[in-house]
């Protein structure tokens, strides 16, 4: 072998063997050889020209995510990389260009294998009411289409489903770096501030009154005053009490699979927040701010109101834990994007009730009834359905003889007299008691009139009448 194969073969083989810290970069690269495997397994096949391009523009994709991965295309410094994602972006969005394009390589039996996994794709990352998701779960249940009409359904689900998921990730790394510099200013803030009040104690003094005593943070007696350590203590208590919520908090918040720590982010953020609000608590309550707590009678109790405080901060962070959460349920495998029972994400299928969506006419006895519909009808005929007609009333209208409903007259011959209906009587029950019953000779109802009447309403009587 020469000595240019054997270099290419080392460095090729040092390139592959290189360690790899990160868990991101090992996922890449097992996918970027399946994805190998796929297409050189394809070019063992007959492939047409398109077909042909599409496998060497794969390849090329591919070998895209491996370098990214790798960090040899592109090489960004290690803290622009870490805080851009650079090699991170670069990687996935190679890996997922290629998954895409790679449907135009499967035959028939490949591509209805891979129907299920894009479906699944798709509801992990689209919305439920998604238009997208919707038309293409409603094509690919269509029976028997040909694989050149189901490769392009395919191919733009799955790569409509990965851009959505690669935005929601950018989404993610922005919210982290807000954090993270939320954090970096506020522990500037705290530093700044404890170095101040150390170096000169009597321009924020955390000591309190309590009779001939003086209850300090760090002493408490007559000669007690303010010192520098009080500051420190201070900030001590109320950082532990931040960092008591953080661990609450991301007890409360889901892992994920992403290279970005939000958790980890939000949690650096609670510590000095924490120290913040113990330091601004404890100087309200010395101005008199807080109505009914104006001081303190003892050093515990200043400890102790400095670790409350310092815990008192989830209420303020309370809102980053719920946008974080949001942020993480909207990522693939999360419950924003889980399917609702009975959802309209998936259509019904086909019934027996043809294209119109009725359900076929039945006789009296239950039959099938087949109605010709109505263009192969003669114009002259006019089909009426009547509701409780017998097959006799049918061969009646046929031979010319009118039919009536149930309980209707028909109209007079010329010199008869017209039927009378016996009236209807109403039930006994509802008739009024002949005994006590009361009856007027005026046949008006007994109503008191003048002021007395109901609405101020005047009637008659028999004397204004008269």
């Amino acid at each position: 072998m020469g000595r240019d194969l054997g270099e290419f073969v080392v460095s090729e083989e040092s390139r592959r063997r290189r360690v790899r810290r990160r868990v991101w970069v090992q996922h890449v690269a097992v996918e970027a050889d399946r994805l190998q495997l796929q297409v050189e397994a394809a070019r063992r096949g007959q492939l047409t020209a398109q077909q042909a391009a599409v496998a060497d523009g794969v390849m090329e994709l591919i070998e895209n995510a491996r370098s990214a991965a790798l960090g040899d295309n592109p090489r960004p410094r290690r803290i622009p990389n870490w805080w851009r994602g650079a090699l991170v972006e670069a990687s996935y969005l190679n890996l997922h260009a290629a998954r895409a394009q790679i449907v135009d390589l499967y035959d028939l039996n490949d591509l209805r294998a891979e129907i299920p996994v894009a479906v699944a794709k798709a509801r992990e990352t689209l919305n439920r009411d998604d238009p997208r998701r919707v038309t293409a779960e409603h094509v690919l249940q269509t029976p028997d289409l040909p694989a050149e009409q189901l490769r392009p359904v395919v191919r733009r689900l799955i790569s409509d489903s990965y851009e959505k998921g690669d935005r929601e990730h950018a989404q993610l790394r922005s919210f982290r770096n807000i954090l993270l510099i939320a954090a970096v200013s506020m522990f500037v803030l705290v530093a700044i501030t404890v170095g101040v009040v150390a170096w000169k104690p009597d321009w924020m003094p955390l000591c309190f009154t309590a009779g001939d005593n003086t209850a300090c943070p760090t002493s408490f007696g007559p000669k007690a005053h303010a010192e520098w350590p009080d500051i420190l203590m201070v900030a001590l208590l109320g950082a532990l009490g931040g960092a008591l919520t953080a661990s609450l908090s991301i007890r409360n918040l889901k892992g994920t699979s992403t290279p970005y720590d939000v958790p980890v982010a939000l949690a650096m953020l609670k510590v000095p927040l924490g120290a913040f609000t113990a330091m601004l608590a404890l100087v309200a309550i010395r101005g008199s701010f807080v109505p009914g707590l104006s001081s303190l009678d003892s050093q515990e109790q200043i400890l102790a109101y400095a670790l409350a405080f310092g815990f008192a901060q989830q209420a303020l962070s309370r809102v980053l834990d719920q946008r974080a959460q949001t942020l993480l349920e909207g990522l693939p495998g999360g419950t924003a994007k889980e399917p609702t029972p009975g959802g309209p994400t998936t259509p019904p299928p086909p019934t027996e009730q043809g294209e119109t969506g009725k359900a076929p006419a039945k006789d009296t006895n239950g039959a099938d009834v087949e109605i010709p519909p109505a263009g192969d009808l003669p114009e002259d005929v006019d089909v009426i359905p009547v509701v409780g007609a017998e097959p006799g009333d049918q061969e009646a209208e046929e031979e010319g003889e009118e039919l009536h409903p149930p309980g209707a007259t028909s109209a007079p011959e010329p010199g008869e007299e017209p039927l009378q209906t016996p009236a209807e009587q109403p039930p006994p029950d509802l008739l009024p008691d002949e005994d006590q019953a009361e009856f007027f000779e005026d046949d008006l109802a007994q109503t008191p009139a003048g002021p007395d009447a109901p609405d101020g309403i005047e009637f008659p009587t028999a004397e204004t009448e008269e």
